[in-house]
C-alpha cells in the first residue's frame, strides 16, 4: 500500500518509518501515550467495518435500481477485502504520527502540504473529493466539541512534555482531527467510486471510533498526571457518556432504558422535557375522579358499573376478576373494523362487556360488584384509554393496534397498582414505546416482515394471546421491539445524515458561489473586457467557489486568487486610468502563471484556456500600445435600477415567526396542505444558518420537506401547520396529563357558570 506516502510530516525526516521518539524525562509517557491510543483504537476499527458492512447491505437491500444495489454489493466486498490491510495500515500510521509529533514534526495530510510547497501552486478538489472533505471536517469538528474538555488538558499536558507553551488542538495526534485525517488517507485505497458508500464509511467512522474515545482520553490524562505531568489539571468529563455509571436502583432503572427511548433522546436531538407537576398515582386519580363523581358530574366515571350503588352485593373475588378479563383479552375488539371505527363507541362497548361479563347475570341483574381497588383501576385505566386513543400524534392504524392493548393493560394495573406512578412498569414502557416508535409513520401500505406495521402486530398479538398474569411476558415482549427498533433507529439515524450532509452541502456551494459572485462585482468584473470577464465568470469563479469552501476567506490560496482577479480589474477596468506600464509589464507573467495554475488544477480544457490567455494578452497588449483596450467586446454593464429592484416581499414578522425561527431540531409538526390527503407528521433535522431552509424527515427518516422559514410561518399563520403537542413525552404521561386538563375543566366550568 502506498499510504505511508500520503502522510507529510513537516521536517527533515520525511521518508520511511519514524524512529522511535527520544524526550528525556517523559519518553517512557510519551511512548505509553501511542500506545494507549493504539490498543483503544484497534478494536474500534474492527467494528467500524462491521458497521459498514451492515450499513453498505441494508443500502443495497433498499436500493430502487439493480445498477444501484450492484455498486453497493460491489463496494461492500470491496470493503470486506480491503478491511485487514487498513486495519494495520492504519494503526501502523497511527504510531508513527505520535513518534514524528514527539520529535517536533507536526501532522499535515498530502493535500494541505500541497498547498503548502514553496512553488504557492493551488490545491484543489473535484466534487465527489470536496464531499468527502465535508464528511471528515464535519466529524472532526463534532467530535472535537464532544471532547473538548478533555482535549483541552491532553493539550496541554503534550505542550508541557514538548516545552512549549501550547500546541495546535489539530495538530494532537490523539485528537480527532488527525485520526480522522489519517483514516481518509488509508481510505483513498479502497478501491471504489460510489462516493456515497464511501460517505457512509466515514459515517461509521465516526459512529465507531471517534465517539468512543472519551475512556482513552480519561485514561491518558489520568496517566500523565500520575506521573506528574501536570497533575493539577482535572477535567471534568464532557456531557452525556456517563449515564450508565450509577448505582443501586438508579442504576437498574438506567440500564433497563430501552433502546427506543435513548434512540428518540439521541436522533431527535431534544432533551426530555420535565412535566410541570409530578405524575399523581392510581389512588390520587381515583379518588379525584370519586370527587367527580360525588359532586354528580356526569359521564366522568363509573357509569357502567357502579359499586357504590351496589354495596349490598357480595364483593366479586380478584381472581375471578382476571379470570373473567381473559376470557374477554382475545375476543375484545376482534370483529370490529379497527381503521374505520368511532373510538367513543368502542370504548363504551368495552365497558358494558365488563358489567356484563363480571358483575351481571344473563337477565341483566347485578350479582357481584367490584371491590374498591379492582373499581378504581377499572375506572381510571379505561379513562386513561379513552385519553390514549384519542392522542392526535397516533396514525390511525397504529391506534386500532394499541387499542387491542386495553384488556391485557387493565390485568396488569390490576395485578400491580404501581401502573400509573411508576415510570418503568413493563406494560407501561411497552406501550410508551410503541406509540414512540409510531410518531411520524406514514402507512404505506407495507405489510412486510420488516415493516413497523408488521412489527407492532407482532408485539400486540404477542400480549394479547399469551398474556396471563405474568407481567416478565411485557419484559419479553419489550426486548423484542427494542432490538428491532435499535436496527430500525441505525437506518433511520444513517437515512437522516445522508440527507443533512447533502443539504447542507448544497447550501455551502450555494452560499460560496454568491459569496464569489459578491467579491467579484465588488472589484468591478462586471466592467471588464469580454477577454477578462469571460475568465473570471467561468473558470476563475469556479476556482474561488472551491477554495471558498475549502480554506475559507482566510485562506491563503483564496487570497492568491482574488488578489489576481484585482490585478485583471486594475489593469483593463472602466476606471484603470492611466495605466504604469512599467508595473503592468512586471505584473503580466504573475497574472499569466497564476492563472495557467488555476487552469490546471481545475482540469480546465488546454485549448479553452490556452484561448482565453491569448485573448487576455491582446488585451494586454493593447493596453501597453494605446493606454486603454481598443476592443468591441468591451461592454460596461449599467446599473439599471429597475432591474436590480427587489421584489421579494418582506417578511412578516409576528408570533408565528418568531415561533418557527424558535424551532430546535428534533421539533416535531403536523402539516395539513392538502385537505384530502393525510395530515403529513415530520420532524425539523436541519436548518440553514445562511439562508433559513429547513429539512424535515418522516418517521422513517425519509425527506419530508424544505422549505425557508417564512413559507413554514405563513402554513402556521394559515393553521395548515401546527406543533405537535408533547411529541417527545411518553404516550401514558401525555394522556394522564390530558385527563387531568379534562377533569379540572368539569370542576371549573360548572363554578364559573354558577358564579355568572
Amino acid at each position: 500500500m502506498a499510504n505511508a506516502d500520503k502522510i507529510v510530516y513537516l521536517g527533515k525526516n520525511q521518508g520511511g518509518q519514524a524512529p522511535k521518539a527520544t524526550m528525556g524525562k517523559y519518553g517512557v509517557q510519551a511512548d505509553a501515550c501511542g500506545t494507549m491510543m493504539v490498543q483503544a483504537i484497534q478494536p474500534l476499527l474492527h467494528d467500524l467495518f462491521a458497521q459498514a458492512d451492515d450499513d453498505l447491505y441494508r443500502l443495497a437491500e433498499n436500493s430502487t435500481s439493480n445498477a444501484r444495489q450492484t455498486l453497493f454489493f460491489d463496494a461492500m466486498r470491496g470493503l470486506r477485502l480491503f478491511q485487514e490491510k487498513a486495519e494495520k495500515a492504519y494503526l501502523r500510521m497511527l504510531q508513527n504520527t505520535f513518534t514524528s509529533f514527539w520529535q517536533g514534526r507536526p501532522f499535515v495530510s498530502s493535500s494541505a502540504a500541497s498547498s503548502q510547497g514553496d512553488d504557492g501552486e493551488f490545491s484543489l478538489v473535484e466534487k465527489d473529493e470536496l464531499e468527502e472533505e465535508l464528511a471528515v471536517t464535519s466529524m472532526a469538528t463534532k467530535a472535537q466539541g464532544m471532547y473538548h474538555r478533555e482535549l483541552h488538558a491532553l493539550d496541554r499536558r503534550f505542550a508541557h512534555m514538548l516545552g512549549k507553551e501550547s500546541i495546535d488542538s489539530e495538530q494532537n495526534p490523539a485528537g480527532p482531527t488527525v485520526l480522522a485525517e489519517i483514516f481518509r488517507v488509508v481510505l483513498d485505497d479502497w478501491e471504489t467510486e460510489e462516493v456515497l458508500a464511501r460517505i457512509v464509511v466515514y459515517k461509521c467512522f465516526e459512529k465507531s471510533v471517534l465517539s468512543s474515545l472519551g475512556d482513552v482520553y480519561e485514561r491518558m490524562n489520568l496517566y500523565l498526571a500520575e506521573k506528574g505531568v501536570l497533575p493539577e489539571l482535572i477535567p471534568q468529563r464532557s456531557g452525556g457518556r456517563i449515564r450508565n455509571r450509577s448505582s443501586g436502583a438508579n442504576a437498574n432503572r438506567n440500564v433497563s432504558r430501552s433502546p427506543v427511548d435513548q434512540g428518540l433522546a439521541a436522533d431527535d436531538s431534544v432533551a426530555h422535557v420535565p412535566q410541570d407537576e409530578a405524575t399523581p398515582s392510581l389512588q390520587e386519580l381515583w379518588q379525584y375522579v370519586r370527587q367527580l363523581t360525588a359532586q354528580g358530574m356526569p359521564g366522568v366515571a363509573g357509569e357502567a358499573v357502579d359499586s357504590v350503588a351496589n354495596l349490598h352485593l357480595p364483593v366479586l373475588p380478584k381472581n375471578n376478576v382476571m379470570d373473567a378479563l381473559s376470557s374477554m383479552q382475545s375476543a375484545a375488539l376482534s370483529d370490529l373494523d379497527l381503521e374505520n371505527v368511532e373510538w367513543a363507541a368502542v370504548q363504551e362497548r368495552i365497558r358494558q362487556q365488563l358489567s356484563q361479563t363480571l358483575c351481571l347475570d344473563e337477565a341483566g341483574n347485578a350479582t357481584h360488584r367490584f371491590g374498591e381497588a379492582e373499581q378504581q383501576t377499572i375506572d381510571v385505566i379505561m379513562m386513561l384509554f379513552d385519553h390514549v386513543l384519542d392522542d392526535a400524534n397516533l396514525p390511525d392504524a397504529m391506534r386500532a393496534l394499541i387499542a387491542r392493548l386495553q384488556i391485557p393493560v387493565l390485568k396488569a394495573a390490576i395485578a400491580d397498582d404501581s401502573f400509573v406512578d411508576d415510570q418503568q412498569h413493563p406494560a407501561r414502557r411497552l406501550l410508551n414505546d410503541l406509540a414512540a416508535a409510531s410518531v411520524g409513520w406514514r402507512d404505506d401500505g407495507d405489510r412486510s416482515e420488516k415493516s413497523l406495521y408488521v412489527q407492532v402486530k407482532r408485539s400486540v398479538d404477542r400480549i394479547v394471546h399469551e398474556y396471563t398474569d405474568d407481567v416478565s411476558l411485557f419484559e419479553e415482549v419489550l426486548e423484542e421491539f427494542a432490538q428491532f427498533m435499535e436496527k430500525r433507529a441505525k437506518l433511520k439515524k444513517m437515512l437522516e445524515d445522508r440527507l443533512t450532509q447533502a443539504v447542507s452541502g448544497e447550501e455551502r456551494l450555494e452560499v460560496a458561489k454568491l459569496r464569489v459572485e459578491e467579491v467579484l462585482r465588488e472589484l468591478g468584473a462586471d466592467y471588464l473586457p469580454e477577454a477578462a470577464r469571460e475568465i473570471l465568470e467561468q473558470p476563475w469563479k469556479k476556482l474561488m467557489t472551491i477554495l471558498l469552501l475549502r480554506e475559507g476567506e482566510e485562506g491563503g490560496n483564496w487570497r492568491k486568487a482574488v488578489n489576481i482577479a484585482k490585478l485583471l480589474v486594475m489593469y483593463l477596468g472602466r476606471d484603470s486610468g492611466e495605466v504604469d506600464r512599467q508595473k503592468l509589464l512586471s505584473s503580466i507573467p504573475e497574472m499569466i502563471s497564476g492563472l495557467k495554475k488555476g487552469f490546471s488544477y481545475i482540469s480546465f480544457d488546454q485549448k479553452k484556456s490556452a484561448a482565453m490567455l491569448n485573448k487576455l494578452q491582446a488585451c494586454f497588449i493593447s493596453v501597453l500600445k494605446h493606454g486603454e483596450v481598443i476592443s468591441d467586446g468591451q461592454q460596461a454593464q449599467p446599473n439599471d435600477a429597475e432591474e436590480q429592484t427587489d421584489t421579494t416581499e418582506p417578511a412578516i414578522e409576528d408570533a408565528h415567526s418568531i415561533s418557527v425561527r424558535n424551532m430546535k431540531e428534533g421539533s416535531w409538526i403536523r402539516m395539513q396542505l392538502d385537505a384530502e390527503e393525510e395530515p403529513l407528521i415530520c420532524k425539523l433535522v436541519w436548518r440553514s444558518k445562511f439562508t433559513g431552509t429547513m429539512v424535515f424527515v418522516d418517521g422513517q427518516g425519509n425527506k419530508a420537506g424544505q422549505m425557508k422559514e417564512a413559507e413554514l410561518a405563513a402554513y402556521f399563520r394559515d393553521g395548515s401547520a401546527k406543533f405537535l403537542e408533547d411529541a417527545q413525552a411518553p404516550l401514558i404521561d401525555r394522556a394522564i396529563k390530558k385527563m387531568m386538563k379534562v377533569l379540572n375543566a368539569r370542576i371549573v366550568g360548572p363554578k364559573l357558570q354558577m358564579s355568572e
